[in-house]
């Protein structure tokens, strides 16, 4: 066997977006001779791929159709960076083949979804890109073996962002709770901030092995004329172990970049999502700064050990917990609250901003005192609350079409 046909062939979904930071790597890993790029699969392929990809030496399958991609090119692993009501379908196509499966975060909306894709799995490395929580599940732990805070209380994961209108007109799917009858939850923490709910819930089961759903309260509200939330706070209980509460917009008056704190009887832990970056204050007054880690590249890791064993932080197993909350909240939580008439709209970089007054200083406080929001046109009585989910199945209230659709016209994020 040549050196050319012993490397894994890898094959791209969606090439566009964040799948164009996919591509990169890939195209990397190409070069160095470590992957065969085999193929990249998007209905829409972006102007200038062709002479990139040949650029970098590949000669992969491009075009629009999965079935001909996966029969002609035989991929080891797909790469799936595809809008979340479509992952689903193309998931369990690309197992049914037998391939292994990077799939982009958000995994699926559905619990059902899950499941059937983790029979299909049926052992084949199959690992969802919560990319940041191993290493913020390192971090954590590493902080507090060093610097014991007692038992932990709660664990928030909060974060402020702006995003410009173009991030909810991109597609037809951005900022909908459900397209064409299928649903979509591109909430607010649901898959912008999706880092912080799956990481916050990871060091959650981290500390107490045994943490589980059991019940939450949620605050959803949409500053901009959006079908889902582009605002949100929720809290989760579990009957053992610390709280979560996680908490996030796209509208913010005020970066803040993503974070989890976590609270303690002796002191609190903040970790800074993108680098790591951590800070440890004693109850004592005392401070100390932890420096920045560099994350491992999971997408790297799945690619390169196709047939290894998946992450146990990143495998369709440990997404259950996200997928599961976000239908939780949805159900529970209802139509958003409309805070259009108190937004502020500004221009930065020729782009139209929507930014709600206040609303960064009601996250950093909520965050800092474990409440739900206040101020900023919500009030801690707007939560909505399930108690005692239970043996609660995740189904939602509209009876959605959980079959595998076909997804032509939809392949491109």
């Amino acid at each position: 066997m040549s050196s050319r046909g012993m490397r894994p062939a890898v094959a791209l979904v969606g090439a566009s977006g964040y799948g164009r930071r996919h591509l990169d790597d890939l195209l990397d890993l190409h070069r160095a001779g470590a992957i065969d790029l085999s193929a990249v699969v998007d209905i829409a392929l972006p102007a200038g791929l062709a002479e990139l990809v040949s650029e970098s030496g590949a000669r992969p399958y491009l075009g629009g159709d999965l079935a001909e991609a996966l029969e002609s090119r035989h991929p080891t692993t797909v790469v799936i960076a595809t809008p979340p009501h479509t992952h689903a379908a193309l998931a369990e196509q690309t197992l049914s083949a037998g391939c292994s499966v990077y799939l982009e975060k958000p995994p699926v909306p559905l619990i059902a979804d899950l499941h059937r894709l983790v029979a299909r799995a049926s052992g084949r490395r199959f690992e969802v890109g919560f990319q940041q929580t191993p290493g913020v599940v390192s971090t954590v732990t590493d902080a507090l073996s060093s610097h014991p805070l007692g038992p932990i209380q709660r664990v928030t994961g909060f974060g402020a962002l702006q995003r410009p209108d173009s991030y909810y007109t991109r597609a037809r799917w951005a900022g909908r709770r459900e397209l064409d009858g299928r649903p979509v939850f591109d909430g607010a923490l649901f898959n912008p901030l999706a880092h912080v709910v799956h990481a916050a819930l990871a060091v959650a089961s981290s500390i107490c092995p045994g943490w589980a759903l059991d019940s939450l309260e949620a605050q959803l509200a949409s500053v901009r004329p959006i079908q889902s939330d582009d605002l949100a706070a929720v809290r989760a209980r579990s009957l053992v172990g610390p709280e979560v509460t996680m908490i996030g917009t796209t509208a913010a008056d005020r970066v803040v970049e993503p974070a989890l704190l976590l609270v303690g009887e002796r002191g609190r832990l903040r970790v800074r999502l993108r680098d790591l970056a951590a800070t440890v204050s004693l109850e004592g007054g005392d401070t100390v700064e932890l420096p920045p880690r560099a994350h491992r590249s999971a997408l790297r890791a799945a690619v390169l050990d196709p047939h290894g064993p998946a992450d146990p932080l990143l495998d369709a197993s440990a997404a259950e917990p996200f997928v599961r909350l976000v239908s939780a909240v949805v159900d529970t939580a209802g139509e958003p609250v409309a805070l259009a008439a108190d937004a502020v709209v500004i221009h930065r970089d020729g782009e139209r901003l929507v930014t709600l007054p206040g609303i960064t200083e009601a996250i950093e406080r909520a965050a800092e005192d474990g409440g739900l929001l206040a101020g900023a046109g919500l009030a801690p009585g707007d939560a909505r609350r399930r108690p005692g989910l239970g043996e609660w199945s995740g189904r939602m209230a509209r009876p959605y079409d959980d079959s595998v659709a076909t997804i032509a016209g939809e392949v491109s994020p």
